[in-house]
């Protein structure tokens, strides 16, 4: 034992346990303050627990952000499912709107003309023409025929100018295939309205055939004169905008504004039936005949 702690071995091992006991004796005396080989030891490691920290934030972070992200993924599909729905009833509550807009004119229609037998149809495409002529979901299985008028709440349109069974096209008053006969509500004049290419681009139509002397002005309404068969007598046409003189010098002729918006209807109705269509008269209620009495007539007179 005595070669032990009296060898090199045993010397270095007091000395550590020495300087281990006086580390204790001054760390007791201190009260509690870090050591010398304490603060060594915490300012070796002290960038090592600044990189730990860092690391943690940036995983406290990291893992913040996407469960975030998790929370507001789920709520933008909750948001786009909520929207769809919404965009769904707006659609269901303006069809029903239009399909009660439709129900009014076509009742104001029949209030004004009882006659009128209507059938209501939506525009589903238009030709892109200079005439503004359209397609309707309406054909010949909806009761429809070829060349029937074609009219809105606000005046006359067109007619029928090519029947499918489901589908029809428009030909509009803008177009010189269509040709009206009308009558000015005010002045009594009378005239034929057709399109003209030039004035079909600013939306307009002209009345032609108009007698010389005629006292036609423009703001003079003009209603058709359902003398043809081809259109109900009264349908509103438009207003006359002027009033000039023809190149021959014999008869006048007047630039019209339709009344109905033709290029922006996105409904129409088409008269399927009224007094007088096609040439016919008007029915009359049968009477009975009545009875006469036969004179006797006697035998050898």
């Amino acid at each position: 034992m005595r070669e032990f702690f009296g060898g090199k071995r045993g010397r270095l091992l007091m000395a550590a346990a020495a300087l281990l006991a006086g580390i204790m004796i001054f760390s007791a005396r201190s009260g509690g303050l870090q050591t010398l080989p304490e603060k060594v030891l915490s300012a070796l490691l002290y960038p090592f627990q600044l990189l730990t920290q860092e690391v943690s934030d940036s995983f406290t972070e990291f893992a913040g952000v996407f469960f975030h992200a998790q929370e507001n993924y789920q709520e933008n599909i909750e948001l786009r499912e909520e929207i769809t729905r919404l965009r769904e009833q707006l659609i269901s509550y303006q069809s029903l709107e239009n399909e009660n807009k439709r129900l009014r004119e076509m009742l104001e229609i029949r209030q004004e003309d009882p006659q009128l037998q209507l059938v209501d149809a939506k525009v589903i495409a238009r030709t892109p023409d200079n005439f503004q002529s359209f397609t309707i979901d309406r054909g010949s299985l909806d009761g429809i025929s070829l060349y029937d008028p074609v009219i809105t709440a606000d005046g006359l349109v067109g007619y029928i100018g090519e029947l499918g069974s489901v589908t029809s096209r428009v030909v509009t008053i803008l177009s010189p295939e269509c040709n009206v006969g009308a009558v000015s509500s005010d002045t009594g004049d009378s005239g034929n309205v057709t399109g003209d290419l030039t004035l079909a681009q600013d939306g307009l139509t002209r009345m032609e055939l108009i007698a010389r002397d005629a006292e036609l002005q423009p703001g003079s309404l003009l209603v058709t004169a359902g003398l043809s068969g081809s259109f109900p007598e009264g349908v509103l046409i438009g207003s006359v905008r002027s009033v000039e003189l023809e190149e021959n010098g014999i008869s006048l002729w007047a630039t019209v504004e339709p009344s109905a918006d033709i290029g922006g209807a996105t409904a129409v109705y088409v008269v399927v039936g009224y007094p007088g269509k096609d040439g016919e008269e008007a029915e009359e209620p049968e009477s009975e005949p009545e009875q006469t009495s036969i004179p006797a007539v006697g035998h050898g007179e």
